[in-house]
């Protein structure tokens, strides 16, 4: 069954999953098949469709040519559970799959391994790697609409927040990041003076949208209401969004005003079990052709200068953190801000879920 809330009820459970995220577990046991045996690792990610994607572009061809055996865990969103793992000596996972987000706080928890990043080279955007962490593509996260409820669609955060003219019920996932930044944008403040976040500010935008809209435990149940036609309007992943569109379950658009950018980094947890296949499977996923391969499947710009130069404008032009899709209201998420941040709003929004 899927797990929502909204402004008549079942806020406790939502946030409960949310509070996973800031405190971690008492009594965690290691991921499932864990890559212990030699010649295996297990990867973190996120399940669903997308792992069926970096399967297909990454680890098959990595598994096949470097006879290694890979394993699959959805928890590489679960920030504390993975954390714990870590600190208690029983990490069952070799590598995770992390956003800016995330990142943020396993950095400010001290539970990622250096990575020796000598010798990869050609980034893009070389600022994006850290000293724990490979980026291999960004994403980015959208505003979209259903036509056929929403006449016009949408053109920035505002309109989004506007109940008054465009009507219908609204859909996010119970996370915070980018929403509240969405809030204080919609409330007039510059993409470049958002950091720090005026909390207060953003949460009093949120309320003001609250009773029009449904917060999701997680992307899977927000990519179903959508196309089951309970959402009309909102804000999330591209790459579901825009498999949404093509399976024509409903005819869902989007847009490139207020995109939220985020970088997708590989980074291996202190007390990997095996820690060297974990590091040549990071190097296998800067080949191009893998990064062609996840562009083409989950529609996400490649990390590669090399890749990206040789995209031409049309492919640019749907790709998220290009020149071409640019807006004055896209932004990056703040990854210093977050880490230092990160636990005590969490924790504020928890409590403003279920309020």
């Amino acid at each position: 069954m899927r797990k929502i809330l909204d402004a008549t009820g079942g806020r406790r459970r939502v946030g409960a999953a949310v509070a996973a995220v800031v405190v971690a577990l008492s009594s965690l046991t290691a991921c499932s098949g864990g890559g212990d045996e030699k010649g295996s690792i297990t990867y973190a990610g996120f399940g669903g469709t997308y792992e069926e994607a970096v399967k297909a572009a990454l680890f098959d061809p990595f598994s096949k040519d470097a006879d290694v055996k890979v394993l699959y865990d959805s928890s590489g969103s679960d920030v504390a559970k993975l954390v714990q793992m870590s600190k208690s000596g029983s990490m069952g996972v070799d590598l995770i799959d992390a956003e800016d987000s995330s990142l943020a706080q396993f950095m400010a928890a001290g539970v990622l391994q250096p990575i020796d990043t000598k010798g990869l080279e050609g980034f893009a955007d070389p600022s994006a790697v850290t000293e724990y962490s490979v980026p291999w593509y960004t994403f980015s996260r959208n505003l979209f609409w259903n036509k056929d409820e929403v006449s016009g669609g949408l053109d920035s955060w505002a309109d989004l927040f506007d109940t008054t003219h465009i009507k219908g019920k609204r859909g996010m996932v119970a996370l915070p990041w980018g929403i509240l930044e969405g809030a204080l944008i919609a409330d007039g403040v510059p993409v470049d003076q958002l950091y720090p976040l005026d909390l207060d500010r953003a949460f009093a935008k949120l309320d003001s949208i609250r009773n029009d809209t449904v917060f999701f435990s997680s992307n899977g149940d927000l990519q179903n209401a959508i196309s089951q036609g309970e959402i009309a309007l909102g804000y999330g992943n591209l790459a579901r969004i825009k498999s949404i569109a093509k399976s024509g379950a409903v005819p869902l658009d989007y847009t490139w005003e207020g995109a939220v950018l985020s970088v997708q980094q590989l980074v291996i947890p202190k007390g990997a079990p095996d820690e060297q296949d974990a590091f040549n499977a990071i190097k296998y996923s800067l080949k191009p052709e893998v990064q062609k391969a996840i562009m083409d499947k989950l529609g996400y710009t490649p990390s590669l200068k090399s890749v990206l130069d040789g995209l031409d404008a049309n492919a640019r032009a749907d790709l998220p953190g290009t020149k071409e899709t640019a807006s004055d209201e896209t932004f990056r998420i703040d990854v210093d801000w977050w880490a230092k941040n990160g636990a005590d709003v969490l924790k504020r929004w928890q409590d403003w879920l279920h309020a």
